[in-house]
């Protein structure tokens, strides 16, 4: 009998699974993997930002990271599917706009519906900073070239944009930098002096959290691979969203 129950259990679990990615796919939501490896994490270019120093090295394991931040349009079917509110429900243009104004919380619950979690601090700068390469902005190490693949406080208006309206980088992922900020799960607050090992912080007992790599309203500097921002869990903004990762 105990092995009838499990078998349902198992079939009925990995048929919602089924639906809920096939749901998604027509969102036009994708996983991107990435094969993970090391790098060197922190302010590598100037070593100058007090908060991503000293920089110390940084191995990890592959994982799947969301090719898009996530969309309104993709928020408003979780929220459908949850019973719950969604986010900007005073906005009318939705569709495939990069989703704000949700708590960390929020963040936390979508990721978990559709199978992931939210990404370590490690695995976020990786990603957006296109591994070993490291690159300063998401996409180019140029100045005059970040525009082409970050929305920023110049060349934005006071609203989310589509996503995968910038080049992507260089793991194919659009918007790591600029148009919503994105919130991140694990993370360290002070980083690591060499020879120690990292301290991580401990979620229960904080209500500070970190979200990485600016948004629409935020200054150039900010899109930075390296940069890091803090803010209260609770809050919600419309320039916060959430980009999800789950392991391979």
């Amino acid at each position: 009998m105990h092995r009838i129950l499990l078998l349902f259990t198992l079939l009925v679990s990995g048929c919602a699974s089924s639906r809920i990615a096939t749901e998604l796919k027509a969102l036009e939501f994708e996983w991107v993997p990435l094969e993970g490896g090391s790098f060197v994490m922190g302010d590598t270019f100037f070593e100058e930002l007090e908060d991503a120093m000293p920089t110390h090295p940084v191995t990890l394991e592959p994982f799947y990271i969301s090719k898009y931040e996530t969309t309104l349009d993709q928020f408003d079917w979780f929220a459908s599917k949850t019973n719950r509110v969604s986010v900007l429900s005073g906005q009318p243009d939705r569709g495939s706009r990069a989703a704000g104004g949700m708590t960390w919380d929020d963040a936390v619950a979508f990721c978990a519906f559709i199978g992931g979690r939210l990404p370590s601090e490690q695995e976020w700068e990786y990603a957006a900073a296109g591994g070993a390469t490291k690159q300063l902005y998401p996409g180019t190490d140029e100045e005059d070239e970040m525009d082409e693949y970050v929305r920023h406080r110049v060349n934005s208006l006071a609203e989310s944009f589509p996503v995968a309206t910038k080049k992507p980088n260089a793991f194919g992922l659009y918007d790591m930098g600029g148009n919503v900020a994105e919130w991140i799960a694990e993370y360290y607050e002070s980083y690591p002096e060499p020879g120690e090992n990292p301290v991580w912080i401990d979620l229960s007992t904080r209500e500070l959290r970190l979200a990485r790599g600016g948004g629409f309203s935020a200054e150039r500097h900010v899109a930075r691979t390296y940069w890091r921002a803090g803010t209260l869990k609770t809050i919600t903004t419309s320039t916060i969203g959430v980009r999800c990762v789950k392991d391979r």
